[in-house]
């Protein structure tokens, strides 16, 4: 007994010293606290910057409140139209950038290159904020990707102008962060340490664009729902949604009232004991499940011309053969966010052309899909679901697509990449994502070679934006993955799961937070009869390949394209 107790107190004594030890070690190789970088010049002398060794000069230079912390706001123009903001802090800045990305077809107005020091992607209005952009240490710059318009569904500008929409395409944000970097060090008298872009939709587009075509600008890259597969999202899926809804007389077929009872029998299909949808490639509802009594038409239940309708937006757009023309369709548990994205109250005349998908498509097809633009009575409704209807996009998808998988350059640069997407996203089918990591997966040497500079996270229940009028998503969660991605590009830290806090749901019985793990798409993928599994997108190894990008430049009043960088 007296042997164990002393036993005992050498052990406590050992692990003590151990302990201290530690706590000495971790005091020791703990890094001070980051120090804040003070300008070395005034933020009125950025006002007369020469930037034109970056095709840019400045219009306004001048210090402004910004979320309580003091900034050097300056904006300018880069050639040939690319309006930007960029945000230097006069006393916070501890040494990194952040570039925002763009939705839709971006532009929108004299405004629209303004940063957002709240939402870190600035455009999803559903990312959680980031303190280190809160706390005002980061120098933060926007443009509006080479355009100014009306809306960002309006896409007039690239109707007679091809490098306008090459800028659009890819080139905008290299050119922002170039800018971005010299207004920096004329500032500060250096550049950042690390520079990280965020953006969501086209803002993912941007993302994935980058990592493609200039993997050395971008230490971090956030890519959120992205629409990297341009030419046909906008040309035929959103086209789909809208024309799917469209009876013979040009009316939606399924109205908005129709939409809470839809999605709640969708749970309760497909949904676990708290009303999550996991992946909606497993679920198997059929619409016809709620399909009104014959005489009937109430909003508890489906006419047979709406269960046809909802098949065919699960299912997505196919040939009259049923050959997939894209990744997905809408995913089931998707249907409150069809709200005004693909349909409208039954009191609007003019739906569905007037939905956000309606403005997109048609804006698309009519001035930006084809190097020669169809007639002015074009409309929506000439298009046809073919598969050389589908091909013809692909020419101007070597510009707008970001969905090259060869990503050997960005990893071996040492570049971080995050794409999250939402499994219930209604305005980009989160197929979309999963085809492309399977080819980056694929191209790069399997799952394991990705895992070292990637990571796709698949989200339930989130919608996009979120665009629809009843919240981001089911269970609505505000993701963000800005704190995971910095850990990893500056201290080494590989983001596993990732927890977020559940804001609402229409579950009785809701979690009170959703955790997501990286995904491989490859791994237990679900096979059954339901309408979101079993895709075969006929154009996957024409557009998931490095063999479709296209570069081009400007060559006196020609645009020069090449499938070599230029």
């Amino acid at each position: 007994m007296i042997y164990r107790q002393l036993s005992d107190g050498r052990r406590r004594a050992r692990r003590l010293i151990v302990l201290l030890a530690l706590v000495c070690a971790f005091v020791w190789v703990a890094p001070a606290s980051a120090a804040v970088i003070t300008p070395v010049a005034s933020c009125q002398s950025l006002a007369t910057l020469d930037l034109s060794g970056n095709d840019a000069e400045v219009l306004t230079a001048q210090v402004t409140q910004l979320e309580q912390h003091s900034y050097c706001d300056v904006t300018g123009i880069i050639s040939p139209q690319t309006h930007f903001d960029v945000v230097l802090p006069t006393a916070t800045w501890q040494g990194d950038y952040l570039q925002q990305g763009c939705g839709g077809f971006c532009g929108l107005n004299a405004g629209s290159q303004s940063v957002n020091l709240v939402d870190p992607s600035r455009t999803s209005l559903n990312q959680a904020s980031w303190a280190p952009l809160l706390n005002g240490e980061l120098v933060v710059g926007a443009d509006d990707q080479g355009h100014r318009a009306a809306t960002n569904s309006d896409a007039l500008w690239a109707k007679n102008d091809p490098q306008l929409r090459v800028v659009f395409g890819y080139t905008s944000e290299h050119s922002m962060l170039m800018v971005a970097k010299a207004l920096t060090r004329a500032f500060y008298g250096r550049g950042p340490a690390y520079t990280y872009f965020d953006g969501v939709s086209d803002g993912g587009h941007e993302a994935l664009d980058l990592a493609q075509r200039y993997p050395g600008d971008f230490n971090g890259i956030l890519a959120g729902a992205p629409a990297n597969n341009w030419a046909a999202l906008v040309g035929v899926d959103e086209t789909w949604q809208v024309r799917a809804n469209m009876d013979p007389s040009g009316h939606q077929i399924l109205t908005s009232e129709k939409l809470p009872a839809l999605h709640a029998a969708v749970v309760r299909a497909c949904g676990d004991s708290q009303g999550v949808i996991r992946d909606p490639r497993a679920c198997t509802f059929d619409p016809a499940s709620i399909e009104c009594p014959q005489g009937t038409d109430t909003p508890q239940c489906l006419t047979p011309a709406q269960v046809t309708m909802v098949r065919r937006e699960y299912r997505g757009p196919t040939t009259a053969s049923g050959q997939s023309l894209y990744d997905g369709g809408e995913p089931y548990g998707s249907e409150l966010g069809w709200d005004g994205w693909l349909v409208q109250p039954a009191s609007d005349p003019a739906a569905p052309l007037d939905t956000a998908a309606g403005g997109l498509a048609t804006n698309y097809l009519k001035y930006a899909a084809y190097w020669f633009n169809p007639p002015n009575s074009f409309t929506i409704r000439n298009f046809p679901f073919t598969i050389a209807a589908a091909r013809a996009l692909e020419p101007l998808g070597g510009i707008y697509d970001a969905t090259n998988p060869d990503l050997r350059a960005f990893g071996a640069h040492g570049g971080k990449l995050i794409i999250y997407h939402g499994w219930a996203d209604m305005a980009i089918p989160p197929q979309t994502s999963l085809d492309y990591y399977s080819a980056v997966i694929r191209f790069m040497g399997g799952y394991a070679a990705t895992q070292t500079f990637s990571r796709l996270y698949m989200i339930p229940g989130l919608y996009h934006c979120p665009c629809g009028r009843l919240g981001g998503g089911d269970p609505e969660t505000h993701p963000q993955f800005m704190d995971q991605l910095a850990a990893w590009v500056e201290r080494g830290q590989p983001p596993a799961a990732v927890t977020f806090p559940v804001t609402h749901s229409t579950s009785a019985n809701p979690p009170s937070a959703i955790t997501v793990t990286p995904l491989n798409p490859l791994a237990n993928v679900p096979h059954n009869h339901g309408l979101n599994s079993n895709y075969h997108y006929v154009l996957k190894g024409l557009v998931y390949s490095p063999e479709h990008q296209l570069w081009c430049q400007q060559a006196g009043p020609r645009l020069v394209c090449s499938r070599r960088v230029m």
